[in-house]
Formats: C-alpha cells, sequence, structure tokens
C-alpha cells in the first residue's frame, strides 16, 4: 500500500510525462496498467503519474519495418491484435495467454511488464526472441534501446517506455513454460526463434527466462545451431541448453532442475517449430 500519496497527475503527453518525472524521481512513479503498483508497499511514494491519457501509448501501428505497439496497450488486446497476428502468427496469441488470469492480462500493459526488470517475465522472454527494441523519451528525447539495455540502467535515470517495436523478419516461434499452475508465474520459461532457408537454420533467438534472473539470450546455443538441419534442431538444442544454461536457485526450484527444464522446453519448441513446416 502506498500511504504517503500526495500527488496523482495525469498528462496527455509523454513530454509533460517526463517533465513530471524528473521534477522528485525519488519520490515519484509512472502507472500504467497498476498491476504492479498496486502490489506495492512504499512509504516514499509521494506523486503517481498516470500515463492512461496519453493516446499514443494506446496505437499499435504498422511502419515501413516493423510494428509500433504503444506501451499502453494491454497484455490482453496486445494478444488478440489481428495486425500482430499478421506478422506472428498465433505465437504471441498463444504465449500470453499463459500471463496471469484474464483479468490480469486486461490490466497489465506491454510496457509496464517490460519496465521493472522482472526476473519470470513471460512477456519479456517472448519480446527478446521476436527481436523487439524499446523506444523511449528522456533527457535525449526519443530514442531506441535493446530491452537489455534498458534494464542495466539505475532506476532514476531510466527514461519512459513509450512503444516496443517489432521487426518483420520471417522468423518462426514456439514459447514453452513450466509453471506450477496456469496461472502461476514461471519456474522457468524458454522461447526459441528460427530463421529458415530451404529447411536449415539460417539464425536464431534462444531466450530463457525466470532463471531466476532476467530473461536473457542465450548466444552460444544460437551459433552452434546454425546451419543445421529443421529435422536436426530438436536432438541437439536439448543438450545445448543443459550446458550453457546459468541461473540460480530460489524458492520455486534449484539451479539444477531449472537446467534440466530448461533443456526439456527447448527440445520441446523446437519440435513445435519443426511441425509447422513439415
Amino acid at each position: 500500500m502506498l500511504l504517503n500519496v500526495k500527488e496523482f497527475l495525469k498528462p496527455t503527453s509523454v513530454e509533460q510525462a517526463f517533465e513530471m518525472l524528473n521534477r522528485d524521481r525519488k519520490h515519484s512513479i509512472l502507472l500504467s496498467g497498476g498491476t504492479t503498483v498496486s502490489l506495492m508497499k512504499s512509504t516514499t511514494v509521494e506523486v503517481i503519474i498516470d500515463l492512461k491519457n496519453i493516446k499514443e501509448l494506446a496505437e499499435i501501428k504498422e511502419t515501413e519495418d516493423g510494428l509500433s505497439v504503444g506501451a499502453n496497450i494491454t497484455i490482453e488486446d496486445f494478444r488478440k491484435s489481428d495486425l500482430i497476428s499478421t506478422f506472428f502468427g498465433n505465437f504471441f496469441s498463444k504465449s500470453f495467454a499463459t500471463v496471469g488470469s484474464w483479468q490480469i492480462r486486461n490490466m497489465a500493459t506491454i510496457g509496464g511488464s517490460v519496465a521493472p526488470r522482472l526476473g519470470w517475465s513471460d512477456v519479456t522472454t517472448c519480446l527478446l526472441a521476436a527481436g523487439a527494441k524499446l523506444k523511449t523519451f528522456g533527457e535525449e528525447g526519443y530514442r531506441y534501446m535493446d530491452i537489455e539495455d534498458f534494464n542495466k540502467l539505475d532506476r532514476y535515470s531510466k527514461p519512459i517506455i513509450t512503444h516496443v517495436i517489432l521487426p518483420k523478419d520471417g522468423y518462426l516461434y514456439s514459447f514453452k513454460k513450466l509453471s506450477k499452475s496456469s496461472f502461476d508465474i514461471a519456474i522457468v520459461n524458454f522461447a526459441l526463434a528460427l530463421k529458415l532457408n530451404s529447411g536449415i537454420v539460417e539464425s536464431s533467438r534462444v531466450v530463457i527466462g525466470s532463471r531466476p534472473h532476467f530473461p536473457k539470450r542465450f548466444e552460444k546455443v544460437e551459433q552452434a545451431l546454425k546451419g543445421l538441419k529443421i529435422e536436426e534442431v530438436p536432438e541437439h538444442v536439448k543438450p545445448l541448453v543443459f550446458e550453457h544454461f546459468e541461473g540460480g536457485s530460489n524458492f520455486l526450484a534449484t539451479e539444477e532442475y531449472r537446467r534440466h527444464m530448461a533443456s526439456v522446453l527447448a527440445e520441446r519448441a523446437a519440435k513445435e517449430i519443426r511441425e509447422m513446416i513439415a
């Protein structure tokens, strides 16, 4: 509960929101969907800046190179977008269906799911596999950033996420998740993206999240998959993920269990992609 909130501000532009945030970053927070803010327990937050009235953050548009998704788009609206499905098939509609309950997906936003650096975020794992970048607004105005670079920044120097940018680059995708229940956070999750040329892996993205650390691409695995026939990927990716997995233990699972299950999920994801072109 936020006991000491004194101001609830509702900017109508990104520039205005950033100016409000910069007045007192240590005592201010941004509000998008509210699923994270509603669970906060803090006596230092005095200002809430609600981003819901900023129209440009609630649009999904096709650009020359990809798709631009406003940061205030909910997970459910993202999941059901016909425009996104046109370029990504059922990847997001299936994978985002595993994010919490229907009620949570109708509150949580795409920007709000990336900004807090949640280790167990299924959303971030999928976005990394899709090659997504962030459009942000900060001291230098608008700029584009990798998700990993954004989350290396100190909380008090982070720009505002305005859009998630998805490239149209011709990959095939699969997402797999291990959790105790359909509504629960992941014990470990895995996303695989393969770009094929005549059935040969031209490039790939291998992402593991809820390690329990922040989702990460595993480039050594990606390099080892290059040049393989799609039929060979399942048998190769499993031991590769097991060998190169980096993670830890927490109350949900040990590092050893996560390593084993990540390799199992990797094999399942590869088989699913193989079946797509069979």
